[in-house]
């Protein structure tokens, strides 16, 4: 054998051997990071919430620094980008991040980093700075979301880029598409929101439908259904409804709403009318077909090693990371955190949403659940930001009450403080419009089953 020979073999079996490195270790270790629950001080949690935890409890009284540190740095960045020559923004680093579609967007930023910074230092009137409305919006949530959001985009990487995504998709691809009729690889979407955040999953979807792997209307049905919040956070809503007693059925209950929920919305306008078009740049990508006679395992195996093979270093995913983590906290978070403000600020200083949602006390009245006046206004505010019904309840008497509205606030799913804002500025095919009437959907799948539930347990 000629030396060229030797060398080409050797390169050969390095490249193989760094494939297989790239597609067990960067895999597993996503699985460990984002999939995996653990059991810790009494409560089950995953690697991404311990590491967010014990930065959060480093940080300590210094969150409200931080968060308002981070809103202040993206109105500079929103003004910078959006007030240069566009010929000058355009050749700054992220510009096709960080240039706003709209100059609403950098009012908004700058808006946020003036009553961010106001309600650190607690100056200005008490509907803005308040424990109920700015110090929640603008320190409390923020930092959860800032360190979870912000971790999770920076390692996300590592979950869907080296062949993970290709493997499960194969070996899924029936009942998936039996009965939800989507892609295999929509699984593991749902298992990293289940056990993650839902807004992990938003970006997640994102990704792959820039990819090419799931079409328009797959990615508008996915975002929007499977996108479902954290068993955490659905730990943490028992807790604050004062139903922690009853975490188990507010679980499952959210499990069986939830499915009902994708199998439902997807065949109903407008989730119906969305094109299945793929994303232009790439088409489409996606095939888990396997052919008569060959073995599901084995073909899973083998396009996970193709994906595994082409995929870039950890270097360059962690560079990709960052720049999705970038683009959450400069350009998504000010809008989201200010629609969570002022959603406070009327609630707990006017009538406005009490009066607006006197018919839908009436409705309550109808399926007798307690305390109908002071629930109903829960049943919509969901849609602005996805604690607030929790608050509501945790204010109530009335277990069945308190059951239906922390049960609303895990099966809405469509918040414009999170969720619908990450589909907005996402390449996902979905509007304000669309969201607004999935939302209307799911509530009027959910209430009904939660309210039946609820005359069952109490």
């Amino acid at each position: 054998m000629s030396n060229n020979e030797q060398a080409l073999k050797m390169q050969s079996a390095s490249s193989t051997t760094m494939t297989w490195v790239k597609l067990l270790g960067c895999s597993l270790f996503g699985i460990l990071f984002f999939l995996t629950p653990m059991y810790i001080d009494g409560a089950w949690t995953i690697a991404l919430g311990i590491l967010t935890g014990q930065i959060s409890d480093w940080l300590g009284e210094n969150m409200g620094v931080f968060t308002t540190s981070c809103f202040v740095l993206a109105a500079v960045v929103s003004v910078i980008y959006n007030v240069s020559p566009r010929h000058m923004a355009m050749k700054l680093p992220m510009a096709d991040r960080l240039i706003a579609s709209h100059w609403l967007w950098v009012v908004v930023n700058v808006s946020a980093a003036v009553m961010a910074c106001m309600t650190l230092f607690q100056i200005g009137p008490q509907w803005l700075i308040s424990a109920q409305t700015g110090v929640t919006a603008y320190i409390d949530v923020a930092g959860a979301i800032f360190l979870l959001v912000g971790l999770g985009c920076l390692l996300l990487p590592f979950l869907t880029d080296y062949g993970l995504l290709e493997f499960v998709g194969t070996m899924l691809q029936r009942p998936f598409q039996k009965l939800f009729n989507l892609p295999g690889r929509a699984s593991i979407d749902t298992v990293a929101s289940w056990v993650g955040s839902s807004s992990i999953a938003v970006v997640l979807t994102n990704a792959q439908y820039e990819k090419g792997y799931y079409s328009g209307r797959e990615s508008s049905v996915i975002a929007t259904n499977f996108s479902v919040v954290s068993v955490p956070f659905v730990l943490l809503t028992a807790n604050v409804a004062g139903l922690g007693d009853y975490f188990l059925q507010l679980y499952g209950s959210m499990f069986v709403i939830c499915t009902l929920c994708a199998v439902i919305t997807p065949r109903l306008p407008p989730l119906c009318w969305v094109k299945n078009d793929y994303y232009p740049p790439n088409g489409k990508t996606l095939n888990e077909d396997v052919d008569h006679g060959e073995s599901r395992l084995k073909m899973a195996m083998s396009r996970a090693y193709a994906v595994a093979e082409k995929s870039p270093a950890p270097k360059v995913s962690l560079q990709r990371g960052w720049h999705s983590m970038m683009d959450i906290y400069l350009m998504m978070m000010p809008a989201a955190m200010t629609i969570e403000l002022f959603t406070l600020a009327i609630y707990y200083h006017s009538s406005l949403f009490q009066t607006l949602t006197y018919p839908l006390s009436v409705l309550l009245e109808l399926m007798q659940i307690p305390e109908a006046r002071a629930a109903a206004p829960g049943l919509i505010l969901g849609l602005f930001d996805q604690f607030v019904p929790t608050i509501i309840a945790s204010e109530l008497t009335s277990l069945k009450t308190k059951f239906v509205l922390a049960g609303l606030s895990v099966t809405q799913l469509i918040f414009f403080a999170e969720s619908a804002i990450l589909i907005m500025r996402s390449s996902i095919p979905l509007s304000v419009r669309h969201l607004v009437a999935i939302f209307a959907i799911r509530t009027c799948i959910a209430l009904p089953l939660l309210t039946l539930i609820a005359h069952l347990l109490f």
